[in-house]
């Protein structure tokens, strides 16, 4: 149980991360987005979110 809580505060830490960094990317850009960057910009925060629970896996790991 304590891997499946460490991959999904990892896998909201990671959200967070992605969903801030996209809203201040996006932002200063006004509305003239590409199509390609805002695919780029939409998979941004899933994309971290992954990496954020292997990275609180692998954090989880090494503390054991």
């Amino acid at each position: 149980m304590r891997t499946i809580g460490v991959a999904v505060v990892g896998m909201f830490a990671g959200l967070l991360l992605g969903v801030v960094l996209t809203e201040s990317a996006v932002r200063p850009a006004g509305t003239d987005v590409s199509p390609a960057t805002a695919l780029v910009l939409g998979l941004g925060p899933l994309l971290l979110a992954v990496l954020g629970a292997v990275a609180g896996l692998l954090i989880d790991r090494r503390r054991r």
